[in-house]
């Protein structure tokens, strides 16, 4: 069983690869393609300012997540370490999704609190239990948004129609869980959930608004689609932080609703603009948290 398992396991990591691999000949292609316009764009102080304030507002809704992982560990784990520890887990260990496998972070924030004295069953649970609970987020957000989008901007696809019972499908998933979890863990189970949607509806309205600076038009579909990307990427076996898969989607998804040049000049920009707000969240954790976190003891760790 252990080698079907590591068999399979290699094949998701090639495929992943694989996706990822023409995800960047897709975006080095519109690249050149669209060089002459790209090239020519400069963005002014004032739109640079802006993309601080998003990158800034990136870190603050990645802080949801990070109290998804607090009270996901103290349901599972009555003698939790002080919140500060929990938060400054996933803070300092978050940026280490860019290193290629996408596996790095939960790793290290794994060994992080094992110092703690913490079971290592539990910690696998809790990850487990968080990256579940992502994806139905994800979901959930894109079919509450997808009513509000123009149906002229959907094409042949009638996603306006298919969201109610998508939504309830989610809804529906979601209640089953937990209903059959533990009485306890019902209303953390509710709190994650719904962190998680505001979450992703965060970071699609980032990716719109950064779409609008570029192009001046805002597109509701920018929302949906920066979220389906995002899960896409996220689902991708070995993607560091879902790089190219989720700029090639956002590229083929709205082309046909924006400018070509103005879509992949705002793909890269909420990639840099992410990738800062990561960098924001570790400094966050390291200069602010760390004070409030107690020094890891032998005794602690044994």
């Amino acid at each position: 069983m252990s080698d079907r398992s590591s068999f399979l396991r290699l094949i998701a990591r090639r495929a992943g690869q694989l996706i990822t691999s023409c995800a960047l000949v897709f975006l080095a292609w519109a690249l050149y393609q669209q060089w002459g316009a790209i090239s020519h764009w400069r963005p002014t102080k004032a739109q640079i300012a802006l993309f601080a304030v998003l990158a800034f507002s990136y870190s603050g809704a990645l802080m949801l997540l990070a109290f998804n992982w607090v009270i996901i560990v103290q349901t599972l784990i009555a003698q939790s370490p002080p919140r500060a520890a929990l938060l400054l887990s996933y803070t300092k260990t978050q940026i280490a999704k860019y290193v290629p496998g996408n596996v790095v972070h939960l790793v290290s924030r794994h060994m992080y609190l094992r110092n703690f004295g913490l079971n290592h069953r539990s910690l696998a649970t809790g990850s487990l239990l968080e990256l579940l609970s992502l994806p139905l987020a994800a979901v959930t957000a894109i079919c509450l948004v997808m009513p509000l989008v123009d149906e002229s901007y959907l094409g042949p696809w009638e996603m306006d129609a298919l969201a109610p019972p998508f939504f309830i499908a989610a809804v529906g998933v979601s209640t089953l869980a937990i209903w059959r979890a533990q009485r306890s863990w019902h209303l953390p189970a509710i709190i994650v959930v719904c962190r998680g949607v505001v979450f992703m509806m965060c970071q699609g309205i980032i990716f719109a608004v950064v779409l609008y600076i570029v192009s001046g038009s805002f597109v509701a579909l920018a929302i949906p689609a920066a979220i389906f990307a995002w899960l896409v990427g996220f689902l991708t076996p070995g993607a560091p932080g879902g790089i190219a898969v989720r700029e090639a989607l956002l590229v083929s998804l709205l082309t046909h609703v924006a400018a070509d040049d103005t879509v992949l000049i705002a793909a890269l920009i909420l990639r840099m603009t992410t990738t800062v707000g990561d960098l924001i969240l570790y400094l966050f954790g390291n200069l602010v948290l760390m004070k409030y976190v107690p020094e890891i003891t032998d005794d602690r760790r044994q």
